[in-house]
């Protein structure tokens, strides 16, 4: 029977403790202030060293060429197998021309790809709780592991996105809020390079991709990047696949990795998990060990709620991922709204992680690191251990720092991790 048949996953994985957050949004949780401006993607650290002098040497060239030496070297994690792993892993996004963090580009386009709705056939008008239901499982279908729906909250749209070729970046509006495009009724780029969203595209579709627990447990290794950019080539085409499928609905949609639109906040806001001290997406399922993507539509659809299972109590008490970051980039105290660089909101309370010293590690080292992921206690594989010490820390948090000692995912070798493979 194809997937798409089977019973939906349970969104909680079995985890007890978890409960809908009280009407809470994700600008509620993260108490985000009323001056608050949508941020510039041209900010990101992704985009940094194309146009800021101090980061010039931390970009992907230099973090390939890193990967390439040590490979050469054939260092632990880095041998002609893990180069093998990583092109392979990153062949469908780099072929398709799927570019996870340009917006509308190639495979990404914000346009139909296929035909589209005829013309002269109505568009499908569904109840949102159909429609909700035909979309997660066509989601399922299309390789998401997990997918939940919510209101679109504009405040995590990018006020810009980043055009690489002039290395500037082009404001994004929405038709209903900005005078000259209220007859827009298709997403798109204008002329001078404006992109315009029409203002009934108010819901994102967010999926969850579960990244591999022992390709993690290598990190950071080239063996932990490829398993992170197999990802990206899934997101390549289950977010491609649900888009068109709404546009042969006859709705609008925009499909996106990394682009468009901050993907953390619209997870919490979809109930597919909390945020962690990471700054990572932490999930009842799959913990901080996945990858995530959306598609915002048009489409009426019933939505879901913010989740609270505990993350926001166990992180205070855990600091393994700050213990873990090579070059400290990881915050031991609490949450603030004074952010370490202009790579991070200002008017948001979270924990501010120095993105600026990520990337910079990344280039030296040749691949995305992923040591406070592996690291992170609810980085576990799902089963009943798994599901006990994450109902734990959401029904007695009193319990936290004990079963921290219990919770700890170890390293991988990754000579063991080809031999678990191929054995």
């Amino acid at each position: 029977m194809p997937r798409w048949k089977l019973k939906e996953h349970k969104p909680y994985g079995g985890v007890i403790g978890v409960k809908t957050a009280a009407q809470q949004t994700a600008a509620e949780i993260y108490k985000v202030r009323d001056d608050y401006r949508r941020f510039n993607q041209k900010f990101n650290m992704i985009w940094q060293p194309n146009w800021k002098e101090e980061h010039k040497n931390h970009g992907d060239l230099q973090r390939l060429t890193s990967g390439i030496k040590r490979v050469q070297e054939q260092r632990p994690g880095f041998s002609t197998l893990d180069w093998a792993f990583l092109s392979g892993a990153e062949a469908n996004f780099q072929g398709s021309g799927f570019p996870i963090n340009l917006a509308n580009q190639r495979g990404n386009s914000w346009s139909p790809v296929g035909l589209g709705l005829p013309d002269g056939l109505a568009r499908w008008e569904p109840e949102e709780a159909e429609a909700a239901r035909l979309i997660k499982k066509m989601a399922l279908y299309f390789g998401a592991d997990l997918t939940g729906i919510c209101k679109l909250d504009r405040r995590w749209v990018y006020s810009h996105y980043f055009n690489p070729r002039t290395n500037e970046g082009y404001p994004i509006y929405f038709s209903d809020e900005a005078p000259g495009y209220e007859s827009v009724t298709k997403p798109g780029f204008m002329e001078d390079g404006t992109a315009v969203i029409p203002g009934s595209m108010k819901y994102a579709i967010v999926f969850l991709h579960e990244m591999d627990y022992d390709g993690m447990r290598t990190a950071p290794t080239m063996t932990q990047m490829a398993t992170t950019h197999f990802m990206y080539s899934k997101i390549a085409f289950t977010a491609v696949s649900v888009a068109e499928f709404i546009r042969g609905l006859g709705y609008n949609a925009i499909p996106s990795a990394n682009c468009t639109a901050l993907n953390v906040p619209l997870a919490i806001d979809a109930g597919l998990g909390q945020l962690g001290r990471h700054a990572k997406l932490i999930s009842p399922v799959f913990g901080p060990r996945c990858r995530i993507s959306k598609v915002i539509t048009d489409l009426p659809l019933a939505v879901d709620r913010p989740i609270d299972f505990g993350v926001a109590a166990f992180c205070e008490s855990c600091k393994l991922c700050a213990e873990s970051c090579p070059v400290q980039a990881i915050p031991y105290d609490g949450p603030d709204y004074e952010p370490t660089g202009d790579f991070s909101h200002s008017k948001v309370c979270q924990w501010q992680v120095k993105h600026d010293r990520c990337r910079i590690y990344w280039a030296k080292k040749g691949t995305n690191c992923g040591l406070c992921i592996n690291r992170c206690p609810y980085n576990r594989v799902m089963g009943f251990r798994h599901r006990a010490l994450t109902s734990l820390a959401a029904l007695l948090p009193v319990l936290n720092k004990w079963q921290l000692r219990l919770a700890q995912p170890g390293y991988l070798e990754p000579a063991e991790f080809w031999r678990k493979l191929i054995k």
